[in-house]
C-alpha cells in the first residue's frame, strides 16, 4: 500500500468513527456534515472529496458496521457436544457485536436508510441485501445450537430473537442519557443478565422445573 493510499484509508476511517461518535452523542439528525467534519478535525471539503455527500458517508458508516457484524458471524464457531456450550458460543457471537455501544448508531442508520423517503432506491436495496446476509448467518449459527430434539422445545428462530433481544435491549438501556448502568465501554460477556437468561434457556430445554419461593408450612 502506498503512503497516499494509507493516508486516504486513515482519513476515511477517521470520518466514519467521527460519524458514529456524533450519532451516539447528538443523534442522527443532529449529526450534520459540519459537525462530523469538526469532530474529525477536517473541513466539509474533505468529506466531499472522500464521500461526495452526507448520505454517502452515512451509507459507508452503515456498511462498515454491517461488515464488522458479517465478519464476526462468519468467524464464529459453535462448539460443544451438548446444548449448554453451544448456547454459550452463540451468545458470545451475538454479544460481541450487539452489546457494543456502536450498535446504537448502526441501528439509527439502518432505520434512517430504510425509512427516509429521500433515500436513493439503490441505497435501500443495498441495506436490505446486507440485512438478508446477516439474517442467513445468524440463522445458520442458531440452527447449529438447537438440534432437532431441542428445536421441538425451543425453535431456533425463537432462540435467536431471545438472545439478540436481550443484547439489544441492554445496550439501548445503557444508551439512555444519565441512566447508563456501566462505565465500561465493552461490558464483560459474563454479565449477570446474560447468565440468568442462559440458565433459564437451559432449564427450559432440559425440562428442569424452576423452584418457586419457599412457602411457610
Amino acid at each position: 500500500m502506498t503512503a497516499t493510499a494509507a493516508t486516504t484509508n486513515a482519513t476515511r476511517a477517521r470520518l466514519i468513527d467521527a460519524t458514529v461518535d456524533c450519532i451516539l452523542e447528538e443523534g442522527l439528525y443532529r449529526a450534520s456534515s459540519n459537525r462530523i467534519a469538526k469532530r474529525a478535525g477536517v473541513t466539509w471539503g474533505v468529506i466531499q472529496h472522500h464521500f461526495g455527500t452526507r448520505e454517502a458517508l452515512l451509507l459507508a458508516t452503515f456498511q462498515e458496521g454491517m461488515q464488522e457484524l458479517i465478519d464476526t458471524l462468519e468467524s464464529a464457531s459453535i462448539t460443544g457436544d451438548t446444548f449448554e456450550p453451544r448456547l454459550e458460543s452463540l451468545a458470545d457471537a451475538i454479544w460481541s457485536f450487539y452489546r457494543q455501544p456502536r450498535f446504537v448508531a448502526y441501528e439509527q442508520l439502518t432505520l434512517n436508510l430504510l425509512r427516509d423517503p429521500t433515500m436513493d432506491a439503490a441505497t435501500v436495496r443495498l441495506v436490505r441485501r446486507q440485512q438478508a446476509k446477516i439474517g442467513e448467518l445468524l440463522t445458520d449459527l442458531t440452527t447449529q445450537v438447537a438440534d432437532r430434539e431441542i428445536a421441538d422445545v425451543l425453535p431456533p428462530s425463537a432462540l435467536l430473537q431471545i438472545l439478540r433481544g436481550l443484547a439489544i435491549g441492554l445496550v439501548l438501556s445503557d444508551a439512555v442519557p444519565r441512566r447508563a448502568r456501566r462505565a465500561a465501554p465493552d461490558p464483560a460477556p459474563t454479565e449477570l443478565e446474560r447468565q440468568v437468561l442462559l440458565d433459564a434457556l437451559t432449564a427450559l430445554v432440559r425440562g428442569t422445573p424452576r423452584r418457586g419461593p419457599d412457602v411457610p408450612g
